[in-house]
C-alpha cells in the first residue's frame, strides 16, 4: 500500500503532483489540508485532526461525500500530522508520501521533517515532497534518481555520521565521518542518472532540490 498524507502547508503548483497522486492507495487528509484535496479534485479516505483549520465549506463537502472524520481535542500531545502518520503506519504501508507539510511556520516544518523518523523505525519508505524538494531520512543506504539541474544535500541529524560514501555525484565521498553541524554535504550535483548514498552509523537527511 502506498499512503499519502496531505497537510495544510504550501502547495503552489497543483499540476506538479498529478503523477504522485496516481499511485496512492490510501489518502489521509490532515485538517485544513482539505483545501488542497478540493483543488486536486480528490476524495480522501479519512480526514484527521482537531478540525480547527478546515474550512466549513470543505468540511460540509466531504461530509456529503461520506468521508470518514477522526476528530481529536485541540489540547493534545501530538500534532495533527503526527496523528496522521500514526494512522498511516497502522495500515502497514509500503511507502508514505507527505505533501503540504512545509510552510512558513518553521516549528511545524521541522516537526514534520522529524516525523520521517517514525517511518524509518518501522522500515517504511517515507519522503516529503514539494515543488522544489524531496526529503528523506536514512540510517543505511539508498539510491536516488536525479538530473543535472538538480542538487542533492546530506545533513547529519545525529552527533556524527560514520562511513559516509557517495557515488554518482560530482563530489564523491568514501567512508568519511561527518559531524552534526557540518555543511560539508550541501549542494552536491548529479553526474549520473542515479546516485548512491551509504552510511555505516548515524542518520542523514537526504534532500534532492532544484532551483
Amino acid at each position: 500500500m502506498n499512503c499519502l498524507i496531505v497537510s495544510n502547508g504550501f502547495i503552489e503548483d497543483y499540476n506538479f503532483y498529478k503523477d504522485i497522486l496516481k499511485n496512492m492507495d490510501f489518502i489521509i487528509c490532515v485538517d485544513g489540508g482539505a483545501r488542497h484535496l478540493i483543488n486536486f479534485g480528490i476524495k480522501p479516505n479519512v480526514i484527521i485532526g482537531d478540525l480547527d483549520s478546515i474550512l466549513s465549506k470543505d468540511r460540509e463537502f466531504f461530509m456529503s461525500q461520506d468521508v470518514e472524520f477522526i476528530k481529536f481535542p485541540a489540547s493534545k500531545d501530538a500534532t495533527d500530522t503526527e496523528l496522521a502518520t500514526e494512522l498511516a503506519l497502522e495500515k502497514n504501508p509500503k511507502t508514505i508520501t507527505y505533501i503540504g507539510v512545509l510552510g512558513s511556520r518553521m516549528d511545524h516544518t521541522l516537526a514534520n521533517i522529524n516525523l520521517l523518523k517514525k517511518s524509518l523505525d518501522r522500515k517504511v519508505k517515507a519522503k516529503i515532497v514539494n515543488e522544489k524538494n524531496e526529503i528523506y531520512l536514512i540510517d543505511s543506504e539508498m539510491e536516488i534518481e536525479g538530473n543535472k539541474n538538480e542538487f542533492i544535500s546530506i545533513i547529519p541529524v545525529t552527533d556524527e555520521v560514520i562511513g559516509v560514501t557517495l557515488q554518482g555525484l560530482k563530489y564523491p565521498l568514501s567512508n568519511v565521518r561527518i559531524k552534526f553541524g557540518s555543511t560539508w554535504g550541501i549542494s552536491n550535483e548529479f553526474i549520473a542518472k542515479k546516485a548512491k548514498i551509504q552510511i555505516k552509523k548515524g542518520m542523514l537527511l537526504v534532500i534532492k532540490s532544484r532551483d
